[in-house]
């Protein structure tokens, strides 16, 4: 085998070189000057149908930051209707049907002769690629890191997992086959083992698919092979991340390049860095917005099957942006008003039954972004309460769309999708993506106008639906303790991580608010379910300890409401409201000269008493009033500007398990 792949690394050698020939003759053929007469119909011929090499020469490109010597394959430039190109293109066929159909058809030949100047130049407007579009005029190249073999797991083991991966089934194998085909992803492999000049997207997209099914495979082989396997999967893993950090800003706009960012933005989403996910996540949109990958007027002479690798790919990043819009707070990328193109259609695919599932992402994804976008954006923080209800109100009717479409899908599909991928991995899908929704559906009712003369800070149906979605998260919980180990980490990753989780952060405020032992209870439940989250990832142990210091403060308030005189309870509450602005909560909405003492803990630091009246404004004039006046310690709703208050001090939270140097105060 590895004579036949030394033979093929010499073909492909030779394959190079003439590929130089060629395009040293196309330069030729560019830079030489046009004849003064109209080309047979043989030239044209050739040059609107030119051969898979001679496309591949045209299409490619390197800018001076970007790939260095290395020659990417990159599509056309696709422009909207706004564009000169458009308007062009109508001019043009305007003056056609003139032309054609009234006595101008009988004119001399130089007016012929011009009009057949302005179809070629509205050709050439059509046809603009990222070779010429997206090249600076000066710019020279220079070198950029090289990747090399030595650092990859051996050859032999790598052959030997691929051959696994494409007779057996394995949970990494879901989705890096339904970007590439098996063939393709070996031919991959081998380009990277075994040429000098692969490109930087081939190494990351390689080392992210080893990654997977190495890691996968650790949890399936006999446990004698199970630290050489994982310590492949570091080896590909600290590859992947070393050719992700050197990507460069210019990137060609190709499908090897748009699977690679693909790639890099599931498993930065994979290790807890959302912010890096995004990054890029927007690089992929863009390059999927050059490419026209959102028109569906770009695909209307394309093959069935290339079709479908487009949308599938466009639809990909469209999940990852508008899911993330709302996690970071961040405008998408992909405006709704400027996408034509439909989703997958699960009458055509060849795997109907998980495309029907991926649909259901995509419309929860578009959820996601509306949520942010009516709700939570700057703008939408504006609007007047009764603008803010409707739009509760249509992203809540969305959402229960999306609910019952979710049940019919199980019952037309589930099945099917289980001699796919297996039974336990589509009961935890199901489960884990009813999580998301109710978890979404609580951050949608959190931000509806808070009725007059209400005594609570959360509506009855916002209170409900995130007391559901911790129930529904135990179920979760359930099914993971029957299935291998290595779901948990993506419900880590995916659902509590991947989205703002307030459903605990809701229960804890109604705890505060009103002592309820049974929500105290859905929290310390809650904290239990997830005891081995901080072995996942160091955003999940932060997740972890964040949650579990709530839940410590909601037991103490507790406790402390119940068995404290009033008059001894003011420097209490004092301390416990300086803990909580701690942790990145705000302290008040009354004072805001009040600042969080930065050396304090839950041992028993004193705090000022501007924090001690700040804490008992927050509660409606002391501990002692019970009608508390739909207030505490961290979230005020009573207008716009305390829901923006609460919003951003949400993203300040989630940033904070992202950094590395920010460690929560023990509890002990």
């Amino acid at each position: 085998m590895l004579a036949a792949l030394a033979s093929e690394r010499k073909i492909d050698l030779i394959d190079r070189r003439l590929d130089g020939v060629v395009r040293l003759l196309e330069d030729l053929k560019l830079n030489w000057p046009p004849p003064a007469s109209q080309p047979s119909q043989s030239q044209t011929a050739s040059t609107s149908n030119p051969s898979p090499a001679a496309r591949n020469v045209q299409s490619s490109f390197s800018t001076p930051s970007s790939h260095g010597a290395q020659s990417v394959p990159a599509g056309p430039v696709v422009e909207g209707d706004s564009s000169l190109a458009a308007h062009s293109v109508f001019a043009n066929e305007f003056l056609q049907k003139v032309v054609n159909t009234g006595d101008l058809q009988g004119s001399g030949l130089e007016l012929r002769e011009t009009l057949n100047s302005l179809h070629h130049i509205v050709d050439a407007l059509k046809q603009q690629t990222t070779t010429s579009e997206m090249a600076y005029p000066h710019g020279k190249p220079t070198s950029r890191p090289v990747f090399q073999t030595a650092d990859l797991p051996p050859i032999k083991k790598a052959v030997a997992l691929l051959r696994t991966a494409t007779s057996q089934w394995l949970a990494s194998t879901s989705w890096i086959f339904e970007f590439l085909s098996k063939q393709h992803f070996t031919d991959l492999c081998l380009g990277v083992y075994f040429s000098d000049d692969h490109l930087d997207t081939d190494y990351i997209t390689v080392n992210a698919g080893l990654y997977a099914l190495f890691l996968d495979q650790s949890y399936h082989c006999p446990p004698e092979e199970k630290e050489e396997n994982l310590q492949y999967a570091r080896i590909c893993k600290e590859n992947l991340e070393t050719a992700l950090a050197n990507l460069p800003l210019h990137l060609p706009a190709s499908n090897d390049v748009l699977l690679a960012l693909l790639f890099g933005a599931f498993h930065a989403i994979e290790i807890s860095k959302p912010s890096l996910s995004w990054v890029l996540t927007c690089k992929a949109s863009e390059l999927c917005q050059t490419l026209g990958y959102h028109r569906a007027s770009s695909m209307k002479n394309d093959k069935p099957e290339d079709r479908e690798f487009k949308v599938f790919v466009f639809w990909s990043v469209y999940f990852i942006d508008k899911s993330l819009s709302l996690r970071l707070g961040r405008a998408s990328t992909i405006p709704d008003w400027d996408v034509t193109v439909q989703p997958p259609d699960v009458k055509t695919a060849d795997k109907r039954a998980l495309v029907g599932y991926f649909c259901l992402w995509i419309k929860a994804a578009r959820c996601q972004g509306n949520t942010y976008e009516k709700l939570y954006s700057p703008d939408a923080i504006k609007q007047p309460d009764s603008v803010r209800l409707a739009r509760v109100e249509k992203l809540v009717s969305d959402l229960e769309d999306l609910e019952v479409e979710s049940r019919q899908t199980d019952a037309k599909w589930l099945k099917a999708a289980e001699q796919y991928v297996g039974k336990p991995l589509m009961e935890f899908f199901v489960i884990s993506d009813e999580v998301l929704r109710l978890g979404l559906l609580t951050m949608v009712y959190r931000a509806a106008p808070r009725p007059a003369g209400s005594s609570t800070t959360f509506t009855a149906e916002c209170i409900n639906a995130a007391r559901v979605t911790l129930a529904r998260h135990q179920d979760c919980m359930v099914v993971l303790d029957k299935t291998e180990s290595a779901l948990f980490p993506t419900y880590i990753h995916w659902t509590l991580l991947f989205a703002p989780f307030i459903p605990f952060i809701v229960i804890f405020c109604k705890v505060i608010e009103t002592q309820d032992q049974e929500d105290l209870a859905r929290l310390h439940a809650f904290i239990t379910s997830i005891k081995n989250a901080p072995a996942v990832s160091d955003a999940a142990a932060k997740m972890h300890r964040l949650f579990e210091v709530l839940y410590s403060v909601a037991l103490r308030y507790v406790e402390f409401r119940v068995s404290t005189p009033p008059a001894q309870q003011a420097q209490a509450n004092a301390e416990m409201n300086t803990y909580l602005a701690q942790l990145g909560f705000p302290a008040t909405a009354g004072d805001p000269n009040v600042v969080a003492s930065p050396g304090a803990d839950f041992g028993g630091h004193q705090a000022d008493s501007a924090a001690a009246g700040a804490f008992d404004s927050t509660f409606g004039g002391g501990l002692g009033d019970t009608t508390m006046q739909g207030a505490n310690p961290m979230m005020w709703m009573g207008n716009t500007a305390q829901l923006e208050d609460w919003f951003y001090s949400n993203q300040q939270m989630m940033g904070l398990l992202q950094e590395p140097s920010f460690n929560l105060p023990n509890t002990q």
